[in-house]
């Protein structure tokens, strides 16, 4: 993939092997040619940064659906080989750091807030969240996803809970002075996807 708009990091080519190695090996080659063609239509949405990194897991994860399909696994068992491979995908480095990140804090619950204020930057502009205080915490709103619209673009929008389900890795991850909830998902049928944070 030569014509990206942004070079692809480390952690992109990770993402790539990472998925290329879940699939059979003679499967692996039409994963590559795939994933080149399915980012290359999406030159116009990626943006900035962030946006090409959420369209590359994208493309890899409907890329590895459609291998699955190929090899002849029916769609509840190619869409469970494609989570196991997102939720797989540097889960434990992810953990790691972001329970060192928290344990690093003086304040975790403060630290969260903090990062959540500015997640807009981070996520890039295909989301779109609110952020806002509550009484007893804060509460972010994606009132946009950016998987969702990919995935929509590319007929694949039964994959979509399957990045809900990614964000496992950071909410198993919260200390235990932190009360979580995720009451409504945009995969769920909901308008937005909510997440509420409160000091225990």
């Amino acid at each position: 993939m030569h014509d990206l708009a942004f070079p692809m990091a480390a952690g992109d080519r990770m993402m790539l092997r990472h998925f290329r190695n879940s699939l059979p090996k003679h499967h692996r080659s039409q994963f590559d040619a795939s994933v080149a063609n399915l980012m290359e239509t999406e030159t116009k949405f990626a943006i900035d940064r962030p946006s090409q990194q959420h369209i590359l897991m994208g493309s890899c994860a409907v890329c590895a659906y459609h291998q699955w399909r190929a090899y002849g696994l029916d769609e509840t068992a190619a869409k469970t080989a494609v989570g196991r491979s997102i939720m797989t995908f540097s889960s434990g480095v992810s953990r790691l750091l972001i329970w060192l990140w928290y344990r690093l804090s003086k304040d975790p619950f403060e630290a969260t807030r903090r990062y959540t204020a500015q997640i807009n930057q981070t996520y890039g502009a295909t989301f779109d969240i609110a952020f806002s205080e509550l009484e007893d915490g804060f509460v972010s709103v994606v009132k946009v996803c950016g998987y969702k619209a990919f995935l929509a673009r590319h007929d694949a929008e039964h994959l979509l809970d399957l990045f809900c389900e990614w964000d496992r890795v950071w909410i198993d991850s919260i200390p235990k002075g932190i009360r979580f909830s995720r009451p409504s998902t945009i995969a769920q049928g909901a308008a937005s996807c909510r997440f509420e944070f409160r000091r225990k």
